[in-house]
C-alpha cells in the first residue's frame, strides 16, 4: 500500500511536470506573438507617419506654387503691366532696332534735362534756359570757379541726378568728335580717365563719324555717329543704354551696380575758330 501510494504520486508529479512545461511553451509563444504584433505595430506606424509626410508635404508644395502664381499674378495687375510687358526691360538692350511697343515704354520716362554751367570748363558757355552748350566766346568773360567746375578736362555735366528710371535725348555735332554718358557723382573727370566703368563713369563717344565703345578700352563699332543720340536708365536694374533715336538702333548697353546718384556728363573737342551753333543740346 504505501508502495502504491509513492506511484501515484510519481504520475501526479508527472503529469504537474508536463502541464508547467507546457505552461512555458505557451508562455513563450506569446511573447513571441507579442513582439511580432509589436514589431508589425512600429512597421505600420512607420509606414503611416511617411505617408503622412509625403502627403502634407505634397500639400505644402502645392500651396507654395499656388501663392507663387497668386504673387506673379498680383503684380502684374499691380503694376498695370501684361506678362508680355514683362519682357520689355531685357529687349530694350537687345541687339538691333528696339520694337515700338517697348520704345514707347522707355521714352515715357522722358526726364527734364539741363546742363550745369557752374561745372562748365572755361572753354564752354551754357545757355540760359541750360538746354544748349556752346563753345565759349574768346572774348567772353569767364564764369566764377566753383567746387563743380572742370578745370581741365574740357566737359560740362547735368543739374539733374538721375537714381530712377529716365529717358532723355541730346543732339550733337556729328563733326565733333565727343564723348558722353553718365557718372558717378563723386567720379573726378580732372584727375580720371571717363573711359573706364571701373571708376565710376558709363560713356560711347564719335570719332572719325563713328560710335566708339568707351569699356576699359576704345571699341570701335560699325555705327555712324547720329544726330541725336537717347539714354535710357534703369537704375535699380543696373542697365544704361544708348540708341540711334531716328532709327530706334540699340547702339549699346552698360550693366552695373550703381551706389551713387548720376550725373550726365559730356566732353567735347573744341575748336580755334569761334562756333555759334550749339556743340550739344538737350531736346
Amino acid at each position: 500500500m504505501p508502495r502504491g501510494r509513492i506511484t501515484l504520486n510519481s504520475e501526479s508529479v508527472a503529469e504537474g511536470g508536463n502541464r508547467i512545461a507546457l505552461q512555458e511553451i505557451q508562455l513563450q509563444n506569446t511573447e513571441v506573438n507579442t513582439e511580432a504584433v509589436i514589431t508589425l505595430s512600429k512597421r505600420t506606424f512607420i509606414v503611416l507617419t511617411l505617408t503622412s509626410a509625403v502627403t502634407i508635404l505634397s500639400l505644402l508644395g502645392g500651396l507654395v506654387i499656388t501663392a507663387y502664381k497668386l504673387t506673379e499674378i498680383s503684380n502684374l495687375l499691380n503694376s498695370g503691366l501684361t506678362k508680355a510687358q514683362k519682357e520689355f526691360p531685357s529687349l530694350s538692350s537687345k541687339e538691333g532696332i528696339i520694337p515700338d511697343e517697348v520704345w514707347r515704354w522707355i521714352v515715357a520716362v522722358k526726364a527734364d534735362m539741363t546742363f550745369n554751367a557752374k561745372s562748365a570748363n572755361s572753354l564752354l558757355r551754357v545757355s540760359n534756359n541750360g538746354k544748349r552748350l556752346y563753345q565759349a566766346s574768346p572774348g567772353s568773360a569767364p564764369l566764377p570757379l566753383t567746387a563743380e567746375t572742370y578745370l581741365t578736362c574740357i566737359c560740362v555735366s547735368s543739374k539733374v541726378s538721375l537714381n530712377t528710371r529716365a529717358y532723355f535725348e541730346v543732339e550733337v555735332m556729328r563733326t565733333m568728335s565727343w564723348t558722353l554718358g553718365l557718372r558717378a557723382q563723386s567720379f573726378d573727370a580732372d584727375n580720371n580717365h571717363d573711359s573706364d566703368p571701373a571708376s565710376g563713369i558709363w560713356t560711347i563717344a564719335s570719332a572719325d563719324g563713328k560710335i566708339v565703345i568707351n569699356d576699359g578700352e576704345a571699341i570701335p563699332t560699325p555705327h555712324a555717329t547720329p544726330r541725336r543720340l537717347g539714354l535710357y536708365l534703369d537704375y535699380k536694374r543696373g542697365q544704361l543704354s544708348f540708341y540711334d533715336t531716328a532709327t530706334r538702333l540699340h547702339l549699346h548697353t552698360y550693366l552695373a551696380s550703381f551706389r551713387e546718384k548720376l550725373l550726365f556728363y559730356a566732353a567735347v573737342h573744341v575748336g580755334i575758330e569761334e562756333n555759334h551753333y550749339p556743340l550739344m543740346s538737350f531736346s
